[in-house]
């Protein structure tokens, strides 16, 4: 199925959630005149406050189909600094488990799908305020919760872990070698967590799909969903103006340069010193698919491009656009509003899953 995230939409709140459903969800869902998918976004606190009947009422009313949920951004997605506080609480912590048994509770209530997922942060932010070791033990519990549910509802919910340039599990071989390493050959395991694959994420790090299916293949992952996604691109010697990037301080805008010499990594966009002044530039910004250009600058969709097939073929079958930047893109570069950018970006998702 194809849908689109909601966390592009504010609100902490779960009357927050319905109010986005009923005011850009069905407009969505209408200017297409298909049943729409959804990839809901629920923070903490609207996870705990969720009327399941209310939301189906609304899913029907809306004519929109829960296939995923959004399972990364703990707390309000959309506060004025999110930055590292995204990747809070870390795998190791009681709460961030918590909060996942709680999503697969709502999701296995809601979701039309025998199988469906949530994705998840890949542990946390590399730092050294955990381990490997403590994550895999919460990640079993996990498991444990997530095959009781199976037995219960006859619904398979799945974790999708999401790899993310700076986090403690950042490229496709450290994903897999974290399973191979603390989860050997369980079969049991490679059912209830997978893979989410961010084509963004994967273009910033210098990923080429092909590369990361083998890797996914090597240790019998599977793509539990794709997020479509992708970043800016430029050469730094180019000067194209670049400003925006640079004063948007909402977000961490992870970047790697890669010159003659290599391929450098920076947490921020604005940590790249001056001394650096040539190299093909990848900005984590997400920007709208269906735009090879933004503004002066491009985009990674010639990589999004040649990913989709692979994954096709590599047995993904859930793809979820994940455009969350729209309120910190400046205007001048916003194309309409959010509903129509939206609709625009799965009008061109829908044409190029059908080649």
């Amino acid at each position: 199925m194809l849908g689109y995230c909601t966390n592009v939409h504010s609100g902490d709140s779960f009357d927050d959630v319905i109010g986005n459903l009923k005011t850009y969800a069905w407009k969505v869902q209408q200017n297409l005149q298909t049943p729409l998918g959804i990839g809901l976004w629920l923070s903490d606190t609207a996870s705990r406050e969720v009327d399941i009947i209310l939301l189906k009422d609304t899913l029907q009313q809306c004519n929109l189909r829960i296939f995923t949920l959004n399972g990364f951004p703990f707390s309000n997605f959309h506060q004025k600094i999110v930055r590292h506080k995204v990747y809070k609480p870390d795998w190791s912590e009681e709460s961030r488990l918590e909060y996942t048994v709680r999503l697969a509770h709502i999701l296995s209530g809601v979701t039309l799908q025998k199988e469906a997922g949530i994705s998840t942060l890949p542990l946390g932010w590399n730092d050294e305020t955990f381990s490997n070791k403590d994550c895999a033990r919460l990640l079993n519990r996990c498991v444990d919760a997530l095959e009781e549910i199976e037995q219960q509802t006859g619904k398979c919910i799945h974790i999708d872990i999401e790899t993310e340039p700076g986090c403690r599990l950042q490229r496709s071989k450290e994903l897999c070698d974290f399973f191979a390493i603390h989860f050997g050959d369980d079969e049991r395991t490679r059912r209830y967590l997978r893979v989410c694959h961010d084509t963004c994420h994967s273009a910033v790090m210098r990923e080429s799909a092909k590369d990361c299916v083998e890797n996914y293949k090597n240790v019998g992952l599977a793509i539990g969903k794709v997020q479509l996604s992708s970043a800016i691109e430029f050469n730094l010697e180019a000067e194209k103006d670049s400003s925006f990037i640079h004063n948007e301080q909402k977000y961490l805008h992870q970047t790697t340069v890669q010159s003659e010499d290599g391929t450098q990594f920076f947490e921020q966009f604005s940590d790249i010193p001056s001394e650096i002044h040539s190299g093909n530039c990848r900005v984590h910004f997400h920007v709208p698919i269906h735009k090879d250009q933004f503004g002066e600058l491009q985009t990674t969709q010639h990589d999004l491009l040649a990913s989709i097939p692979i994954l096709k073929d590599a047995g993904a079958t859930d793809w979820e656009v994940e455009t969350y930047t729209w309120s910190v893109t400046p205007s001048e570069l916003q194309e309409g509003e959010l509903v129509a950018s939206i609709t625009k970006e799965l009008a061109w998702a829908t044409k190029q899953l059908n080649k």
